[in-house]
């Protein structure tokens, strides 16, 4: 394990910090609580995965379901958008975001969606906090690429819908609609957030924080 962060756990429970030398070792035994995981198990990650790519797909179905009658304006719009949220996540967040969080700095970790293996193979780490922190500002930031990616078939899907409305569009249309919501206030905040290492830097917690 670096140096830098000398925890001490085992793949799948919770992680014990212990004191060490160093500015960023004193910043990550002050982030996480004990139930942090160094190493996500792999079911969450394999859960978060599937419900990430599924979001996308049906994502993309709603936008095709609501354009069937102008499959020229459906198929475009639809694999533009699948296009988009795969990329901006599994692309654009393990170069821009991952290289300069805590889980890019420790041997054998493992975060929630895994974004950090994909990440060590696409660019170098950089020394936490790095670019972590600036996740969530300006217009077109990774945090609202990401959201984006989540919400965007709504608003798409809305001129289909009226120009040709149909059951299934607008039900898979709905479906978007609560898997992001669900996303954003139960699985970031219950199953993910609490026992991320990254939270010290997080400026979505910082924010959360703030609101609260």
């Amino acid at each position: 394990m670096d140096s830098r962060h000398p925890a001490r756990a085992h793949s799948g429970t919770t992680l014990h910090l212990v004191s060490g030398a160093g500015r960023d070792a004193a910043d990550a035994a002050q982030a996480p609580g004990p139930r942090s995981f160094r190493r996500y198990p792999l079911w969450r990650v394999l859960g978060m995965n599937a419900l990430t790519l599924g979001h996308y797909v049906v994502g993309c179905a709603a936008v095709l379901a609501a354009y069937r009658s102008y499959p020229v304006l459906g198929w475009p719009i639809g694999l533009a958008y699948l296009v988009f949220a795969v990329v901006q996540f599994y692309v654009l967040m393990p170069v821009i975001v991952c290289p300069g969080c805590v889980y890019r700095t420790m041997r054998a970790a493992r975060c929630a969606s895994g974004l950090n293996l994909i990440s060590a193979r696409l660019s170098p780490r950089a020394t936490p906090p790095g670019g972590f922190e600036e996740r969530n500002k300006g217009a077109l930031c990774q945090d609202s690429l990401c959201l984006w990616s989540w919400i965007l078939p709504v608003p798409l899907a809305v001129p289909g819908l009226i120009l040709s409305f149909s059951w299934p569009a607008l039900a898979l249309t709905a479906t978007v609609a609560v898997l992001a919501t669900v996303r954003l206030v139960f699985v970031e905040r219950l199953a993910v957030c609490p026992h991320c290492l990254a939270r010290r830097w997080c400026p979505v917690v910082r924010a959360r924080r703030a609101a609260w």
